[in-house]
């Protein structure tokens, strides 16, 4: 009966021989790699209680279930990926009963694709561990720029920039927030679709105020998902309400009246006046992001960050590259995916 290094061992080389750009690398795993290798699957094996010997292959297939549950429910993303890496390296192995390719091929783009979920978490797990590096936008706290804004909102001088901050806080978009023009439903309803589709607006209706936008940076990337709808609730709902009232603006008239290059340059004025740190719409994104890593696990920061890229049309994996300044790992979802096929070849 084969043991359970030879089969790790025939496995990984069965994983890599049709591989171009490793297949010349092929030699026997380490000790210590083997050792970790060993270890992991047989915990999994344990934990799980799977009846059935370990070395038949079989039952990474038939408690495929329990397997991606107890993965999943795991805290650690790094701990997740190695669990994943010897999984896929056996079902590479020349002894694994495959029947139906099919089913073979579902079962692997299964594990698959857990990789690749998993993918967002690692980096996120190995930003939180490092000191976010600063540009020409300092980052500062979260109750720091809400202290900032409570301090507008006393100013009457700067109400604009009071909503414009508010509005930031809540669903961290880019400059277009100044391009938003106030409307009632009943007048938007009346709209041509192109004439909708040419402006962003901030819609009142009977019971509810909901952002919708159409024009954005990234809006091209969207275009099946167009309009972005965002329900604005408390407090933001009753601070927009109060300040249209105030400020007597009409149905179908703009909320601030600003391009989006002078929304840039208020809101650096305004905050290195106030702060001595000029902020922007990217600087308010950071700093919620930021707050999102510092006081959630990796797993609820991943989803909080899925939310906020959703608001602002942008993806996960760019913003913890780009708004994390993470100077490692820069590689792909597909090469992470390489990477995991091809561990432990030393």
């Amino acid at each position: 009966m084969t043991n359970l290094s030879e089969l790790i061992q025939s496995a990984k080389f069965n994983q890599i021989k049709d591989n171009d750009r490793i297949r010349d690398k092929t030699k026997p795993l380490s000790p210590a790699t083997m050792k970790n290798y060993i270890s992991n699957i047989t915990k999994l094996h344990k934990v799980l209680n799977i009846q059935m010997e370990i070395t038949n292959l079989l039952w990474l297939e038939q408690y495929k279930t329990e397997i991606i549950k107890y993965i999943n429910d795991l805290d650690n993303p790094n701990t997740k990926k190695n669990y994943l890496s010897i999984i896929i390296t056996l079902l590479s192995s020349p002894k694994f009963p495959v029947k139906n390719k099919s089913d073979y091929k579902n079962l692997v783009d299964e594990y698959l694709q857990l990789i690749k979920s998993n993918y967002d978490n690692i980096q996120l797990h190995q930003e939180k561990t490092k000191t976010i590096k600063k540009d020409d936008d300092d980052i500062i706290t979260l109750k720091q720029l809400e202290d900032f804004i409570k301090e507008l909102s006393n100013n009457k001088n700067f109400q604009k920039e009071y909503i414009i901050f508010s509005i930031l806080r809540y669903f961290p978009i880019r400059n277009e927030v100044g391009t938003l023009i106030y409307i009632k439903n009943t007048d938007y309803n009346k709209l041509d679709k192109q004439e909708q589709k040419n402006n962003n607006w901030l819609i009142e209706k009977s019971k509810t105020i909901e952002m919708v936008r159409w024009k954005f940076k990234t809006a091209e990337h969207y275009i099946n998902e167009l309009p972005f709808i965002n329900i604005i609730e408390q407090p933001l709902k009753s601070i927009l309400k109060k300040y249209i009232k105030d400020n007597n603006i009409n149905s179908n008239e703009p909320l601030f009246n600003f391009t989006e290059n002078q929304v840039s340059h208020r809101l650096s004025y305004i905050s290195c006046s106030r702060l001595g740190i000029k902020l922007s719409t990217t600087s308010v994104f950071k700093i919620l992001c930021n707050n999102v890593v510092k006081n959630n696990d990796t797993k609820t920061a991943t989803e909080l960050l899925k939310i906020y890229g959703k608001i602002r049309g942008t993806n996960l994996n760019k913003n913890i590259q780009n708004y994390y300044k993470a100077d490692s790992n820069k590689q792909d979802r597909n090469k992470q995916e390489d990477s995991l096929r091809e561990e432990s070849i030393d």
